[in-house]
């Protein structure tokens, strides 16, 4: 008996099944009615090919986010549940957490395990919250950021920032945005320095967002101090950070609360040799927060001091590469009507501030940028 044609087709070398199943395809849906669309689609094919496969991970990622954001993902590091269990623990609708849990279990975040399911390896590596590689600060800020779509798209209107993704609103998710930057920084923040020469640090000074940051100095640097300087409500996270990244009470010459406008704050003892400021450009466009704080950051670097920025910068008169333009996409979260910057016009508003070697550094494959400035 001869075998229907699908399962010969399932039968052989994948080169030659693939391009079959290809055409039988395009014929089951019409496709080769219109062969004119057909050769557009084919010219313009990766393209198409990224907006489709970036539609798919949309909904992988919002299974996550949505997974992080009712508690199922601690509920399961726990140990096996069943879908009712699992329910009945969030308090939640058993059929929407069976539906979720079934998505998990295909993506492999979670697995079967005495008659219940579970964390996979896979899961516990990437989603529980005592994992060293896990993810869940990064998917609590993007979550702030999908609660916050339509206050975005209003923002970019008005220029009002979300409330939740407002660093200056102690209502808001900043536990979130500190968590996330400060464990992307701790290894960005390894790249840069193998990617610069810097001179002798003995004092620095950072944001509650650059603790991290600190931490790589200072274990760079055995002889260096640090100062912490942000608004009270971040301060008040700046020991909890300390602790988690091993920055000892010894290495800490002082915190300070800061109101948020840098012509009017003292940043300590005002003598510095590092000055790391992050995201700083976006703040407050109207009031040109981020040159105030380029330029105060100068102020107090002794000479030959270094600052280092963290910024997104766009290439100038070229596209800017993907990997660091969806940077920029969480930015507009943060500043709906924040400063675009390119590398250029950044380079030339530090150096009318009186910055010179003004270096820009992309790191982590291109995905963000570092902006290394020195004191003359």
């Amino acid at each position: 008996m001869s075998l229907p044609m699908p399962a010969i087709v399932r039968r052989l070398n994948r080169r030659v099944r693939v391009p079959i199943e290809t055409a039988q395809l395009l014929w089951t849906t019409g496709a080769l009615a219109d062969p004119l669309g057909l050769a557009k689609q084919w010219v313009h094919r990766r393209l198409i090919k990224r907006v489709h496969r970036s539609l798919f991970d949309f909904r992988y990622a919002t299974a996550l986010l949505l997974a992080q954001r009712v508690g199922l993902l601690a509920c399961l590091d726990e140990g096996p549940k069943s879908f009712a269990h699992a329910a009945s623990c969030l308090d939640a609708q058993p059929r929407g957490i069976e539906a979720l849990m079934r998505v998990l279990e295909s993506q492999g975040m979670i697995e079967q395990q005495d008659g219940g399911y579970a964390l996979s390896k896979a899961g516990r590596l990437l989603l529980s919250a005592d994992s060293p590689h896990g993810i869940t600060n990064m998917l609590e800020l993007m979550s702030a950021q999908a609660e916050s779509f339509g206050e975005i798209v209003t923002g970019m209107r008005s220029g009002a920032t979300p409330a939740a993704l407002d660093i200056f609103d102690e209502g808001g998710s900043y536990q979130a945005f500190l968590d996330a930057v400060n464990a992307y920084l701790l290894l960005a923040t390894r790249d840069l320095l193998s990617r610069v020469a810097l001179g002798p640090i003995n004092d620095l000074i950072v944001g509650s967002m650059g603790v991290s940051f600190s931490a790589v100095v200072l274990d760079r640097f055995p002889q260096a101090r640090v100062s912490y300087g942000c608004l009270d409500h971040l301060v008040a996270e700046i020991p909890r950070l300390r602790q988690q990244y091993g920055v000892p009470p010894d290495r800490v010459a002082g915190m300070h609360c800061h109101g948020g406008d840098p012509s009017e704050d003292r940043w300590g003892d005002e003598a510095f040799d590092m000055v790391m400021l992050t995201k700083k450009m976006i703040l407050a466009p109207e009031q040109r927060m981020g040159e105030k704080f380029a330029t105060k950051a100068f102020e107090v670097l002794r000479s030959g001091g270094v600052c280092i920025f963290w910024e997104c910068l766009h290439t100038h008169g070229r596209p800017t590469p993907l990997p660091r333009a969806m940077e920029a996409v969480l930015d507009l979260g943060a500043s709906p009507a924040g400063m675009v910057n390119t590398e250029q016009s950044f380079s030339e508003l530090l150096g009318r501030i009186g910055y010179s070697d003004v270096q820009v550094v992309p790191c982590l494959g291109g995905t963000t940028t570092f902006v290394v400035a020195r004191k003359p």
